[in-house]
């Protein structure tokens, strides 16, 4: 058995899942509003460099608001971009993507502006991404497919990640993103995954150096044939493993998955009757795991 970083699933998933137990934040944070909306959690160190852009921002004590002028998605846009890519040149933001991200005070809700992924974190603002359990069966029990992230990835090189997950870009559905990142990621053709839909939702929350990472992941399960074999095709996968439950879980504990991943596998776990309503820890790991 391999050395176990969290004592059962339930620590885990309190890790992962800090918004939802019952820890305390592990950093104080200030609330960063864009109008009216409470979007992002900032560390008090990165709100006080904020201070360099009064135009930009009002920040207090308590909390710090974007004050864009003009006040519109374009102008929001152009004065966050203005001061990360000043912060990205000076080494505060690191892992620059050119990939904007669609910001809003709610998934779907009308867009406020648009930020650099990579400085999502720095804001704590919440991101979006589409997640994919790869289930198959040997011998008649049932087995993950698994992928190990490639050790160039800006973020948790070489952990254990679900088969396919993805962050959703700006203009991209749920589904759209699921189906673009499952061949990307595993060349999963279009025709195996005729009526898979999103099964589940689930919230991830933890500290991180940069800041905060918030995450809705919207979660799907597919069942492959036995002899069916992924093969990444971006480059952004190093290794593709297919383990068994009991395997799946230690990897898990030994602390080897991303939080990300290792929430969405324990959210399957539940969904597919592999951890039952009896189990003592069921509906605590339910209770941390949603939104």
């Amino acid at each position: 058995m391999k050395t176990r970083l969290f004592a059962d699933l339930v620590a885990f998933t309190r890790a992962a899942c800090t918004h939802a137990s019952h820890l305390g934040r592990e950093v104080p944070l200030v609330p960063f509003y864009v109008r009216e909306h409470p979007v992002g959690w900032l560390r008090p160190s990165f709100a006080d460099l904020l201070r360099r852009w009064p135009h930009h921002f009002e920040v207090t004590a308590a909390y710090a608001s974007l004050r864009a002028s003009p006040d519109t998605v374009h102008g929001r846009t152009a004065a966050l971009a203005e001061v990360t890519a000043t912060l990205a040149r000076e080494g505060v933001i690191r892992g620059w993507r050119d990939e904007p991200v669609s910001v809003s005070h709610h998934y779907a809700a009308p867009e406020l502006l648009r930020v650099e992924r990579a400085a999502t974190r720095h804001f704590g603002m919440m991101a979006y991404g589409a997640h994919l359990n790869g289930f198959t069966r040997r011998h008649g029990e049932p087995f993950l497919w698994i992928a190990r992230r490639a050790a160039t990835k800006s973020v948790d090189p070489d952990r254990l990640d679900n088969l396919v997950g993805g962050r959703i870009a700006c203009g991209y559905t749920v589904d759209e993103t699921i189906r673009k990142e499952a061949w990307e990621e595993a060349g999963i053709p279009p025709a195996l995954l005729k009526g898979v839909s999103c099964a589940s939702v689930v919230r991830v929350e933890y500290s991180v150096p940069e800041g905060l990472h918030r995450e809705i992941l919207f979660a799907h399960d597919l069942w492959l044939p036995e002899d069916f074999r992924p093969q990444n095709q971006d480059g952004e996968v190093a290794r593709l493993y297919c383990l068994s439950i009991p395997e799946a879980i230690e990897a898990i504990l030994a602390g080897e998955f991303t939080l990300d991943a290792g929430a969405v596998t324990v959210d399957a776990l539940l969904r597919n009757a592999v951890l039952a309503p009896e189990d003592p820890q069921y509906l605590e790991l339910v209770r941390l795991l949603k939104p």
